[in-house]
């Protein structure tokens, strides 16, 4: 990916209401250096680390968004990838695994997955949402399958376009691009007919009194 694309493309996305990140080339993780971190997980390998940088970094960043001479700063002569920070605006990104988890959950919900920005990833799809309600990054769910995963506060996705190490790449459905349509406005899962963990798992949370919290 041409540098110069990459921060015209950056651009252009923040003016859509999307905050991008800039991610190692040919990956998927954040380049924590063009960010201005120090990236620990690199130094000690540790897998905890990395997780834990990603998933606050990513918090904070949906809270306190960066300006647009930052991230302009980020993708100056970048070659990297390029990700779009979930939870910012209330953004939600369904984050389907596979092609046959997505047609599943779509022959249910065709006018929205057809009205909202669409993405083809390297296996599966990427489906960008507004939820009227903040929503945490977790497991996704449809019916007793786990189809994938719902990036919003603390995650991001690999955006288009993307490139991985094995030549895989990422792209916009024609017609679906962020630049042609607004992500439709849902309350939440739920009205999509999603979970963020099993049905199995909710009811047992539910009968143990763990793991769940009733709105007061």
């Amino acid at each position: 990916m041409q540098a110069e694309v990459t921060s015209d493309y950056a651009a252009r996305l923040l003016k859509r209401g999307y905050i991008c990140l800039p991610l190692r080339a040919g990956g998927k993780h954040l380049d924590l250096e063009a960010m201005g971190y120090k990236p620990l997980h690199l130094r000690t390998l540790r897998k905890g680390l990395k997780e834990l940088a990603f998933t606050s970094i990513a918090f904070q960043l949906a809270q306190k968004p960066p300006v647009s001479n930052e991230i302009a700063r980020w993708f100056r002569d970048f070659p990297g990838n390029i990700g779009i920070l979930g939870g910012y605006s209330d953004l939600m990104i369904l984050d389907f695994d596979d092609e046959a988890g997505y047609r599943s959950w779509q022959g249910h919900n065709k006018e929205i997955a057809s009205r909202t920005p669409l993405a083809r990833t390297p296996s599966g799809f990427h489906v960008y949402i507004r939820t009227r309600e903040p929503t945490v990054s977790s497991s996704l769910h449809f019916r007793m399958r786990r189809v994938g995963h719902v990036k919003a506060l603390g995650g991001y996705v690999v955006s288009c376009p993307s490139v991985l190490k094995d030549g895989s790449s990422y792209s916009w459905v024609e017609g679906q691009s962020p630049f042609d349509v607004e992500p439709q406005v849902v309350d939440g899962l739920a009205s999509l007919s999603l979970r963020p963990v099993s049905l199995f798992k909710h009811h047992y949370d539910r009968l143990l009194k763990r793991g769940f919290f009733e709105r007061q």
